[in-house]
């Protein structure tokens, strides 16, 4: 008999882990697991993830290279994007008065110590931009605390414990998270819609079984 695909949503389940062969267990909050029979699951792959973030966001100025980037340096591209709108509104011949260049206002000494030398080049600025929001994420370990470095200086974040008390950065931070937030919630992938299925479960014990529905 052809099993039909399904998905089984659980509410409060820590996790649905591979057991062995066809089988699935599946752990309650209360510490309980249950074995799964044979379970055919539902749900969006990494692929289609990926592919579902790249066309939300695939109408953003310069979404290809961005991507590349974000994903070259191990960071959201959602994030960067929000970076980007906020330093230069995607202008690449953006310059500051203080000397910030190109997409992402990299500071030239910054882009040095990633190997770019015209920062006013998209694709190196971002990479440069990406690579540098993700060692600050990694130091500080708290993407509102990595954005106050980005526009304040690590040294700044330090020497404060915490966000600096500079009105720039005290406006930059929400800025760019709340668009960073924004482009999340637009680029999530769909829930699956599942059609009705004639199987229900049926907790045997220790087991879970995939049963045809009577009705």
């Amino acid at each position: 008999m052809m099993r039909r695909m399904f998905v089984l949503l659980l509410a409060g389940l820590p996790w649905l882990s591979h057991a062995n062969g066809s089988d699935y267990q599946l752990r309650l909050g209360d510490g309980t697991t249950y074995r799964l029979l044979q379970p055919e699951l539902l749900r969006v792959s990494e692929v289609e993830q990926r592919e579902a973030r790249r066309q939300a966001l695939s109408g953003l100025p310069f979404a290809a290279q961005i991507e590349q980037a974000a994903v070259a340096g191990g960071i959201d591209p959602e994030l960067l994007h929000a970076v980007v709108q906020a330093e230069s509104a995607y202008n690449p011949h953006a310059v500051s008065p203080k000397g910030a260049l190109g997409l992402a206002q990299m500071m030239p000494a910054t882009a040095r110590a990633y190997g770019v030398t015209d920062a006013l080049k998209p694709v190196d600025n971002l990479r440069a931009s990406a690579r540098h929001l993700r060692d600050l994420l990694d130091h500080f370990g708290d993407v509102e605390l990595a954005l106050s470095a980005y526009n304040a200086g690590a040294g700044a974040v330090r020497r404060f414990g915490g966000m600096p008390p500079y009105a720039e950065t005290r406006a930059y931070v929400p800025r760019v998270s709340d668009r960073y937030e924004a482009l999340k919630r637009l680029a999530a992938p769909p829930e699956p819609v599942v059609p009705p299925s004639p199987y229900k479960l049926r907790a045997d014990s220790s087991e879970m079984r995939l049963i045809q529905s009577a009705n």
